[in-house]
């Protein structure tokens, strides 16, 4: 999900003008932003096995970081909404591949991934000009609302695709054969791989 990029269009600005903001307070944002993706990304498995939802749960918690900081009245807010969002970005970037290597087949595999990161790096530059543009028309907080909102609503739709019995399934069908989920038959023509 690219609509971070319609926030990174204008958060220098948002630190300078709104925030008041210099050079090293501006590069302090950002390693809050990065300490929160750490953590994040350390905490993704634990958050795996204990919410099973757990991607709709980062994005979630992407999307109301983002919207912590339009809101944000003070450098410290703003850190702490920007670490917030590192975190659900962190942990988001350990899930979504690791779900998508689980369930996709080999065979579609590099299909599956480059038109993943096609889709992502063609939202960029559409993000940072949506972004550039609402700024400038209305407020350099619209796009960090705008973000927000579009995660939030994004996260809203795609609730239902990714709930726990939906992923379960997914994992049980797409586990190898012989797996706890898939024995082995006993009878050859049942195992015998079709021929197109």
């Amino acid at each position: 999900m690219r609509v971070g990029l319609a926030r990174d269009a204008v958060l220098a600005l948002f630190a300078h003008d709104r925030l008041g903001i210099d050079t090293y307070g501006f590069g302090l944002l950002l390693t809050a932003e990065a300490a929160g993706g750490l953590l994040g990304a350390g905490i993704a498995s634990y958050l795996g096995r204990r919410l099973g939802t757990a991607l709709t749960c980062t994005a979630a918690v992407e999307g109301l970081a983002i919207l912590g900081l339009a809101a944000a009245p003070n450098p410290y807010v703003a850190g702490l909404a920007l670490a917030v969002c590192g975190a659900g970005m962190g942990a988001t970037m350990v899930l979504g591949p690791s779900l998508r290597q689980a369930i996709v087949p080999a065979h579609l595999m590099g299909r599956v991934a480059s038109t993943s990161r096609m889709l992502a790096m063609c939202a960029a530059p559409i993000g940072a000009f949506l972004g550039g543009w609402l700024a400038t028309t209305y407020d350099i907080r619209t796009p960090l609302y705008a973000a927000a909102v579009l995660l939030l609503a994004m996260t809203a739709v795609t609730a239902s695709m990714t709930s726990n019995r939906r992923v379960e399934a997914a994992l049980r069908a797409a586990a190898p054969a012989g797996g706890p989920d898939h024995p082995v038959s006993k009878d050859p023509a049942e195992s015998a791989p079709d021929v197109l």
